[in-house]
């Protein structure tokens, strides 16, 4: 062991051996393994000591000594966002940050779940047919700053940093300009592209020049575009108040293979621009020929709607009155059924052959985990966007009786410390 304990701010040089949960790369020393943010595995770089624990630490790169050979030029100060969070693979050729996200869940697999998988992360269409990893959000919020000023958060911090190009988002949410505008009194814009038009929902409490400039911005677009404001600090029975309709009619609309899907404006969504069509068709894959399939939270009605149509009686159950209401709508015609309610409180699920389930990233959970098992399903479907905790949900089927029989990751959120994954359990 070293003489003395390693503090925050301190320096070093690294060497890490091995890709790590969060984007970051690992480094074994004597004081303990110590996550990297910004270096990739085999690289020597100094570091400075961001956190410390007892087994372990925390840094971030000042500076690369020794490159990888899969080192590229920073990507975001091509957008003038050099800095920002949330795009930790910014430097790192895009096929090899599918390798590393490979690994890094594989290693989550193992420890969290004791599953052993040789793990493949594959290409969107959007990437695979040469894309630059960097044009495929159709979901993007923008943070605004005391002048006004639209941007992105800093990585690690508050601190609003002004971009030329918003990055990783798709061309119709950059063509807004919005990020060049100044626009006092909002805390926040949520934008939104869809097919044929998309939807600005500004947070805040801005004066009416500023929604009107944000009004002629979305009638100057091409499609049909609206303006929707939620006000910070107003609530409804606990929960943020839906935001007002200031222009257009607060739906977007999506089309996958054909089939259109209607939803209001700030409804989830897969963000990445191929992910709805590429999951849905896994899904339907997975799901086989059930006679019956329950969809657990199932939003909009993505998968309901495709299952319902390949001839499966489908019941739905999702959290949000307002998803519920864009799946019924969706679903018209077709066998389904769709309730609200908190899955994990139902003590019982409905009877089904099959369950589909894509949770939000904190998974489904020890008590839903369990009413899967008790139920007489033979078939679970699992999308995921979270490799820890699927890893753990994972475990909890497979101590139930499930076997994993297919498990596939997906790159839908390319440049990003994050990987969907869509598997199927049977019993």
């Amino acid at each position: 062991m070293t003489a003395q304990r390693p503090a925050v701010g301190d320096r070093r040089v690294l060497v890490p051996d091995a890709p790590a949960a969060g984007g970051a790369a690992a480094a074994r020393t004597e004081d303990g393994v110590v996550f990297v943010d910004g270096a990739l595995p085999g690289e020597t770089v100094e570091v400075e000591l961001t956190q410390v624990k007892k087994r372990f630490a925390r840094a971030r790169v000042t500076s690369v000594v020794t490159p990888s050979e899969h080192r590229v030029p920073d990507r975001l100060a091509a957008c003038g966002a050099a800095g920002v969070g949330g795009v930790e693979f910014a430097s790192v050729d895009l096929a090899y940050s599918r390798r590393l996200k490979a690994e890094a869940a594989r290693q989550q697999l193992e420890r969290i779940g004791g599953i052993e998988w040789d793990l493949r992360v594959s290409s969107l269409p959007r990437e695979a047919d040469g894309g630059s990893g960097m044009d495929w959000r159709t979901r993007v919020q923008l943070a605004v700053g005391p002048d006004g000023q639209p941007g992105l958060r800093a990585g690690g911090s508050h601190r609003v940093v002004p971009v030329s190009r918003i990055p990783l988002a798709v061309d119709e949410l950059n063509d807004l300009g919005l990020h060049r505008q100044t626009l006092p009194g909002l805390s926040r814009l949520e934008l939104v592209a869809s097919a044929g038009g998309g939807a600005i929902i500004a947070v805040g409490q801005p004066k009416e020049a500023v929604l009107g400039k944000l009004r002629e911005i979305a009638a100057a677009q091409p499609g049909a575009w609206s303006v929707l404001l939620r006000t910070e600090g107003k609530r409804n029975r606990g929960r943020p108040a839906p935001p007002q309709v200031l222009a257009g009619t607060g739906r977007v609309r999506e089309e996958v293979r054909g089939q259109r899907f209607g939803l209001d404006a700030d409804g989830f969504w897969q963000v990445h621009v191929d992910a709805a069509d590429v999951l849905s068709a896994k899904v339907l894959e997975f799901a086989g020929r059930p006679q019956s399939a329950l969809d657990l939270y199932c939003g909009a009605g993505l998968f309901s709607v495709f299952l319902a149509k390949a001839g499966a009686k489908v019941t739905g159950l999702e959290g949000s009155q307002a998803a519920i209401q864009s799946a019924r709508a969706n679903a018209e015609g077709l066998p389904a059924k769709f309730e609200v309610g908190r899955i994990e409180t139902l003590g019982m699920l409905p009877p089904a052959d099959t369950v589909v389930l894509d949770p939000p990233r904190a998974g489904a959970g020890e008590d839903v985990v369990n009413m899967i098992g008790a139920s007489a399903a033979g078939r679970v479907v699992y999308v995921s966007c979270d490799a820890g905790t699927f890893a753990r949900d994972a475990r909890g089927l497979l101590d139930c009786g499930f076997e994993l029989a297919h498990l596939q990751g997906w790159d839908a959120f390319p440049l990003t410390k994050h990987t969907e994954f869509t598997a199927v359990f049977t019993r």
